[in-house]
């Protein structure tokens, strides 16, 4: 039977502040250029800085710090490391480079990316790799487990564990083996508990998927009215969660980030040429600070005094976390700065979020949709964190070199002989001892553009 019920839960509450924060942290550099036309179009106290102001001048325009904190201060506080960062004025010219990127983003590389913000363990994650690499464009698992088996070599019961996982990953439904279970994942994941609903679809979707109302009342006894409900229902879920997640390609993007090799080490500099310097407006200010505005005016320009304010030091946090995040990327992946891709090591956000002292899912908003100019070339932030492939002494490579490897093997394959995937899968396993799927083998075929073996020999 159907009812309502009233629960008490404690959850954190987000104020505006913190959300502004949290949003600048993840904008692409045009997306910042916006928002902060759009901000100072909003907020007649912000103005951009034409000329350096002297620095009395400066200091009169920002009002009086209280020494009780907010919800904000300590949100900024914690989340905005203190050292410095050089921005790209200071550093010179930039590299030689230029900036045209073809990048590709679908749905295993949205899960991968998540993936990495789980605790998942070294083994659950290769576990996670095999169980991605097997999900559709649709977002269901295209084959059983026990196919996934008998080729990855990990157990079923390993397998499903870890598909639970992924389940529970965004997009809602994702990691399904039917319909059924993608609306059940979806249902689930609202965090409501309905046992008839469960029931409707476990034991009728047959009927369900056919509309039959008359023959789901007769042989479950519901009334018509609420049969009628229960399927409006099923069809506020997506059937296909995947399909929203197809290649995206964007060119001509410019760098977020520079690293550069001086005197024998990799500084990083960050792109701020097109981020314009704010300041509060000297007007405003002086109305704020004189006793003798009152009233609706003064309360207007207290408030938007404290938008500017926050809106200043959350750019500021952005910046700096974003200088931080990208030398903690150059120490953990000095080797592939120093030598290139073949030495691009596994990384996950933790190790970042651990060095650097800020929450996992800060590095995550920090690293999207940001670019890194390197001595090898302009790479997506996201690269830097690319899942593993096991070796069979237990090693772990990165994806990333692997397809390195299998460039390398094409390269140098006989012309008018070249070899099939299943030829390389055995090359991988001989040489290198890499156990990868000959599944796997033509998905990274196709990401390097490499055509099959018979295209191969017809050209």
């Amino acid at each position: 039977m159907l009812g309502l019920k009233q629960t008490q839960r404690l959850s954190p509450v987000l104020t505006q502040q913190l959300q502004q924060a949290i949003k600048l942290l993840q904008l692409s550099q045009l997306e910042l250029m916006e928002a902060i036309e759009q901000e100072i179009n909003e907020n007649p106290i912000l103005e951009v800085v034409e000329e350096a102001a002297p620095p009395e001048q400066e200091e009169a325009a920002l009002p009086e710090q209280t020494e009780e904190k907010d919800d904000a201060t300590e949100w900024l506080e914690r989340f905005s490391p203190s050292e410095e960062f050089v921005s790209q004025g200071e550093r010179g010219e930039y590299p030689d480079y230029e900036n045209m990127v073809r990048k590709t983003y679908n749905l295993r590389d949205y899960l991968r990316w998540q993936a990495g913000l789980s605790d998942l363990n070294p083994a659950e994650r290769m576990i996670a790799e095999w169980i991605i690499e097997n999900i559709d464009d649709n977002g269901y698992l295209a084959y059983p487990l026990s196919e996934i088996s008998s080729v990855s070599g990990f157990t079923v019961e390993e397998l499903e564990r870890v598909l639970v996982r992924i389940q529970k990953l965004d997009p809602p439904g994702v990691g399904a083996r039917d319909c059924r279970e993608c609306i059940l994942i979806q249902y689930r994941m609202e965090g409501i508990e309905n046992p008839l609903f469960e029931e409707f679809i476990t034991k009728y979707f047959e009927l369900i998927e056919k509309g039959n109302i008359k023959e789901i009342a007769k042989k479950t006894g519901y009334l018509p009215e609420l049969i009628r409900e229960l399927l409006e229902k099923v069809r506020n879920f997506d059937p296909k969660p995947g399909r929203n997640y197809g290649d995206e390609q964007i060119s001509y993007i410019v760098p977020d980030v520079y690293i550069v090799k001086k005197e024998g080490e990799f500084e990083v500099f960050l792109n701020d040429e097109d981020i314009p310097e704010l300041r509060m407006n000297r007007h405003y200010m002086d109305l704020y600070m004189n006793k003798s505005t009152q009233g609706d005016t003064r309360r207007y320009i207290k408030q938007k005094v404290k938008q500017a304010e926050w809106f200043m030091k959350s750019l500021q946090q952005r910046q700096k976390t974003l200088y931080l995040v990208s030398k903690s990327i150059v120490f953990f992946q000095g080797e592939f700065f120093e030598k290139g891709i073949k030495q691009l090591k596994p990384l996950i956000l933790k190790d970042i979020a651990q060095d650097v002292g800020v929450h996992e899912s800060t590095v995550s908003r920090i690293t999207t949709n940001k670019y890194m100019s390197t001595p090898h070339g302009i790479y997506e932030m996201k690269f830097f964190f690319p899942t593993g492939i096991g070796k069979d002494e237990g090693n772990i490579l990165s994806t990333n070199v692997v397809m390195g490897l299998i460039s390398e093997i094409v390269n140098n394959e006989d012309k008018t002989n070249p070899l099939t995937d299943d030829e390389i899968v055995t090359i991988l396993k001989d040489k290198h001892n890499i156990k990868i799927a000959r599944r796997t083998i033509a998905k990274y075929r196709e990401e390097l553009h490499i055509h099959s073996s018979r295209e191969r020999r017809a050209q």
